[in-house]
């Protein structure tokens, strides 16, 4: 397991109205206070973002139907995982994480001024995907020197990937020092902040298609995003 620190996160001001759950372009043209207070986010919100990675890399040993076996004797299973990972060598497990800070600052906020607790829960939100963006860009660059391709980053949550069967495999691939995150019996990571993913890296790993394409929500999702560059 290993960690990673010091991120430069790119967050906008679409980003933030985006997390919010808003159309950026319209809001914009709109402007008023919705605006203000997401320009306001964005200056004051990023002193408690701090952005932090746990890894690990393990290689693949083989593969049984719906079950990759990984070194150490981890596991990753789904028939979403075996579609994406089948070809791979190697898995990256990732857990992103901006902390705990932020959080706590827009429970502060949100009694007082909803309003602007609303604009900075959508920063945490930007700054989790711009951290989960870079992360992505880090390891696709890592491998392209070994000859690697890297699949499409998987979510637990995703379909033919169940949450609590995902997040249970990737934190037991992580171990136990995890950043001060930590998962609930629901399967909620707490900050809830954090964001897990797995990446497939391999000379013939394909990485068609978008994340988006396997969300339980894709068809109701107001927008999709830019995870990862997909």
């Amino acid at each position: 397991m290993s960690i990673l620190r010091n991120w430069e996160l790119t967050i906008d001001l679409d980003a933030v109205l985006r997390s919010q759950g808003s159309d950026p372009e319209a809001i914009r043209k709109r402007g008023g206070p919705i605006v203000d207070l997401a320009e306001k986010a964005l200056k004051e919100g990023r002193a408690y973002i701090n952005p932090v990675v746990v890894y690990r890399r393990l290689a693949i040993e083989s593969l049984h139907h719906e079950r990759i076996q990984l070194e150490g004797g981890a596991i990753l299973t789904g028939s979403l995982i075996v579609q994406h990972l089948g070809a791979a060598k190697q898995v990256v497990a990732v857990l992103c994480t901006i902390g705990d800070r932020l959080e706590e600052r827009v429970s502060e906020v949100m009694g007082k001024d909803p309003a602007y607790g609303l604009a900075l829960d959508g920063l945490g939100s930007a700054a989790v995907e711009s951290l989960a963006n870079a992360v992505c860009h880090h390891f696709e660059t890592q491998v392209a020197e070994e000859g690697y391709r890297v699949s499409i980053p998987l979510s637990p949550g995703m379909m033919g990937w169940p949450v609590e069967v995902g997040q249970e495999e990737i934190f037991d691939m992580l171990g136990d020092d995890n950043a001060g995150v930590r998962l609930t019996s629901s399967s909620m990571m707490i900050p809830r902040k954090s964001l897990t993913m797995v990446l497939g890296f391999g000379p013939e790993v394909g990485n068609d298609g978008h994340p988006c394409d396997y969300c339980s929500m894709r068809e109701t999702c107001r927008y999709k995003t830019d995870y990862c560059g997909w």
